[in-house]
C-alpha cells in the first residue's frame, strides 16, 4: 500500500510540475503621445461694407473684407471645419438674406488670402494643419441683396469649429 500511495504522490507531483512548466507570460508597454491642443481664433469679421437696394453685394474669400479664421495645433494633423452660418444679418426687427455659395469659403496653411482651397462653407470640409508650424488660415466670404430692407447696421455671427479627426 505504500507503494501504491508513493506512485500516487509521484504522478500528482509530475503533474503539477508539468502544468507549471507549461505556463509562460510576456509584458507589452502601453505609450500615448498626447498632441498640442488645437485652437481657433476669430480674426476678421465678413464686412460687406456699403449694399445697395437691389444690388448684390458679394465677398469672395480671397477678398480683404472676407472674414478669418486663424487655428493652431499639431503639425500636419487631419481637421474637420465646420460652420455655424447665419440665414440673415438683422438690425432691429428687420432682417437681410445672407447666402454662402459652394466655394464661399477657403483654407490656406500659408496666412494669405492668395492661392486659396476654397470649400463649400455648408459642408464639413476635411484638410491638414501646416506640416511644420500646424498653423492653418480659414476665410469666409458671402453675399447680400437688399431689396427693400430699411437702411441700418445690419449684423450677424458666423462660428467655424474645428477639431482632429484623429489621422
Amino acid at each position: 500500500m505504500k507503494k501504491v500511495l508513493a506512485g500516487m504522490a509521484m504522478a500528482l507531483a509530475l503533474t503539477t510540475l508539468a502544468g507549471q512548466a507549461q505556463a509562460q507570460s510576456a509584458s507589452i508597454g502601453a505609450r500615448a503621445t498626447v498632441q498640442t491642443a488645437l485652437t481657433v481664433s476669430a480674426v476678421d469679421s465678413l464686412l460687406f461694407g456699403a449694399a445697395f437696394p437691389n444690388t448684390t453685394r458679394n465677398i469672395l474669400p480671397s477678398d480683404a473684407a472676407s472674414g478669418s479664421f486663424s487655428l493652431l495645433g499639431a503639425a500636419n494633423a487631419e481637421v474637420n471645419l465646420s460652420f455655424t452660418l447665419p440665414a440673415n444679418l438683422t438690425f432691429g426687427a428687420n432682417t437681410l438674406p445672407v447666402t454662402f455659395g459652394a466655394a464661399a469659403a477657403g483654407y490656406n496653411t500659408a496666412n494669405s488670402r492668395a492661392g486659396l482651397t476654397t470649400f463649400d462653407p455648408s459642408v464639413v470640409a476635411t484638410t491638414r494643419l501646416n506640416n511644420l508650424s500646424g498653423d492653418l488660415y480659414v476665410y469666409i466670404g458671402g453675399s447680400v441683396s437688399p431689396v427693400a430692407q430699411p437702411a441700418g447696421d445690419y449684423k450677424g455671427s458666423i462660428t467655424l469649429a474645428a477639431a482632429y479627426t484623429g489621422n
